[in-house]
Order: C-alpha cells, then sequence, then structure tokens
C-alpha cells in the first residue's frame, strides 16, 4: 500500500517552514550536547575549549512559497583564539578564524537520498523522513567530523592529511599550538615538496612558508 509523503508547515514561507524544522527535529538533540540554536541566524553554536563548532543551515536565494524549499548545511571549526595568537606572533590577523569548514555534500560518508542534487528539498520529499535523516547525519557525521577539528594536534593532522596547503600557515600554526614543533617543520617540508608539483604557485603561500621559517630561525630552531 503506497503511503502519502507527509508535508509539513506548508503553509508557511521557506524561511520560517525551515526554521520550524529545524526547531522540532534537529534542535532538540543537538542541545543535548551543549549546541544552541542562534535566533539571529539559522545556526547551531556550541564553544569547545579554544574553539567554537557551527552547523549553519543555509536556504536558498531561489526558495519560493511551496513551490522551491531548499537548504543544506555547512559545517565549521572556528577559533577566536588563534586569531589573537596569530596577531601576537606575527604582528598581523590571519584571513579568518576558520580552522576548516564542509559543505554537507562534499562530506564523502555524509549520504541521502533527501536531496535534489546538492540541496535537501521539502517539496520533494517526506518532510518527516528528511528531517530524521538530517538529524542522523549531523549527529553520526557531522558533530564527529567537528570533534575532530576542535583539537590543536588532530586539527592539524586532518589539514595535512587531506592536503589543505591553501592552508599550510594554519597547519604550521596549529601543529605550534599544539606544542609539536617536530610535526610543524615536517609539514612545511611537505607543502614544498608539493608546491614544486605546480606552476605558478600563489606567492603569498611562498612568502608564509618565509614567515613560518624566520619564526622558527627566531626560536634558533634548525629548519632542514
Amino acid at each position: 500500500m503506497l503511503k502519502r509523503k507527509k508535508f509539513k508547515y506548508s503553509d508557511l514561507p521557506p524561511g520560517d517552514r525551515i526554521r520550524k524544522l529545524m526547531e522540532e527535529y534537529v534542535a532538540p538533540e543537538l542541545s543535548k550536547i551543549g549546541f544552541k540554536l542562534l535566533k539571529s541566524k539559522l545556526t547551531f553554536k556550541r564553544k569547545i575549549g579554544n574553539f567554537t563548532q557551527e552547523i549553519h543551515i543555509s536556504k536558498s536565494d531561489r526558495n519560493f512559497g511551496n513551490t522551491v524549499v531548499c537548504f543544506w548545511a555547512i559545517l565549521s571549526v572556528n577559533s577566536n583564539f588563534y586569531v589573537k595568537w596569530h596577531e601576537k606572533t606575527y604582528g598581523i590577523k590571519p584571513i579568518n578564524e576558520i580552522i576548516d569548514a564542509w559543505y554537507d555534500n562534499h562530506i564523502e560518508t555524509w549520504k541521502s537520498k533527501y536531496r535534489s542534487g546538492t540541496k535537501y528539498d521539502l517539496t520533494q520529499f517526506d518532510n518527516v523522513k528528511l528531517m530524521n535523516d538530517l538529524t542522523k547525519n549531523i549527529l553520526n557525521i557531522g558533530v564527529p567530523l567537528l570533534n575532530e577539528v576542535a583539537n590543536w594536534e588532530s586539527a592539524a593532522d586532518y589539514l595535512l592529511k587531506h592536503q589543505k596547503f591553501g592552508s599550510i600557515s594554519k597547519i604550521f600554526d596549529v601543529y605550534i599550538l599544539a606544542n609539536k614543533k617536530e610535526k610543524a617543520i615536517q609539514s612545511l617540508h611537505i607543502a614544498e615538496e608539493f608546491f614544486k608539483t605546480y606552476e605558478d604557485v600563489p606567492e603569498e603561500r611562498l612568502t608564509e612558508i618565509k614567515i613560518r621559517k624566520d619564526y622558527l630561525q627566531a626560536l634558533n630552531t634548525n629548519f632542514s
């Protein structure tokens, strides 16, 4: 026997409908582990030591009535402590406070049959099943990933493992904050070897490496 799809709060504007469903399904589970849903924006947030973990629900700018109601999740780990340390250490602020960030559809293990393309769509899929699936992915995939990057050493290990050499300065710095100077030095070696395989490496990447070498020299540390 065929069952009808359940569509909830379809009388509400898209933004209000998405928030209502987040409050009903996701918020109760995330609140159990210390996340709070902000009133100002559709973001779940919690503080872990020197890190802030965020799960932001981004809404499509094409949402309209009950025709298009799409959204996706963006996860991030930020550290204001890192910003202050960077400014004190190098005399300038970093580009941002982000340690790392991910779109849900870029996370390999985050699977869902309730997406239309790369977005969750409340007009095409059973809303209850979609929200339960989203909540499960956030708890089982998203939160463990956030936790992995909410520790200095494991954050740097993660960035290095995934060859995020656009953030090579951050990898080095985070190892230094973890008191893992040898790993920090090794990360610069790995990045330099990696950049040798490419033409037209952005000058700022090479400048960042030089600044870190100067930092090591000031500590009387041999880079080689």
